[in-house]
């Protein structure tokens, strides 16, 4: 986890009102979908543990902060050399 991210120009999937599983399902599904060098932002309930092992599992990188207000947002890209890691 980093200090603080930088604003992207990306949309922001916000699952914050979602009740659980909810969140980490579409956060899964949005990272399946990503094409080499593809990122997406996704905002959770809170900081997304299983999610960010399930990115490094599938070979995607991440950045993730805990927001001031509660919850999380989570950078997820894939890389375009298919590098794993965080």
């Amino acid at each position: 986890m980093n200090d603080a991210m930088p604003a992207f120009d990306l949309p922001e999937l916000d699952l914050r009102g979602l009740v659980a599983p909810e969140p980490l399902l579409r956060a899964l599904a949005a990272a399946e979908a990503l094409a080499a060098g593809e990122r997406v932002c996704v905002l959770t309930p809170l900081l997304p543990l299983p999610l960010l092992d399930a990115l490094v599992g599938s070979g995607l990188h991440y950045r993730a902060e805990v927001l001031p207000a509660g919850g999380a947002r989570v950078l997820i890209e894939r890389p375009a050399d298919g590098a794993a890691g965080a």
